[in-house]
């Protein structure tokens, strides 16, 4: 199943979905407020946008034929790889915007007015809501994707005509 995935397709979708996911993290840390968490919703959002671009030139490339499964397997693939590169750029982003965050004691720059419930850490939650919308929700709205396009793209609804091959 592995050797039907355009890997450098898929790591090109993974790069450009992190980097339009980080657009509006970086206003969120430039901000600090806990008022403008709607951001971090928006990334999710151009986050979704970049997979369904990217599930349906993958569909237009494959032939007629091919299983849905396979499409699924990589749309997945994808939004698995958008998420690590997220998190690696939302660490970067807060390693150069936040300062004192990778060192020990209370970072320089937090989270104003947020609520009593928030998880504190030395951001006072900042980090904890980036981390969760980078991972929870880009899954979510990844998986969503992935399961719903490729079976609303697929020609024949009536069934695959190949068998889908098991993961190796």
């Amino acid at each position: 199943m592995l050797r039907k995935v355009n890997l450098r397709s898929t790591i090109m979708a993974g790069v450009a979905a992190a980097i339009l996911f980080c657009i509006p993290v970086y206003a969120y840390i430039r901000s600090a407020r806990y008022q403008q968490s709607w951001l971090l919703y928006m990334g999710s959002i151009l986050f979704m946008i970049t997979m369904w671009i990217h599930i349906i030139g993958d569909s237009k490339k494959r032939p007629a034929d091919d299983s849905t499964v396979t499409l699924v397997f990589a749309s997945h693939l994808a939004t698995i790889a958008g998420i690590l590169f997220c998190c690696i750029l939302c660490f970067l982003l807060l390693s150069f915007l936040v300062p004192g965050y990778l060192r020990p004691g209370i970072a320089g720059t937090q989270l104003e007015r947020s609520p009593v419930n928030t998880i504190h850490d030395k951001t006072n939650g900042m980090s904890f809501n980036i981390f969760m919308a980078a991972t929870i929700i880009n899954f979510s709205v990844g998986s969503f994707s992935g399961i719903v396009l490729p079976f609303y793209l697929k020609k024949n609804q009536a069934g695959d005509s190949k068998k889908s091959v098991p993961i190796h």
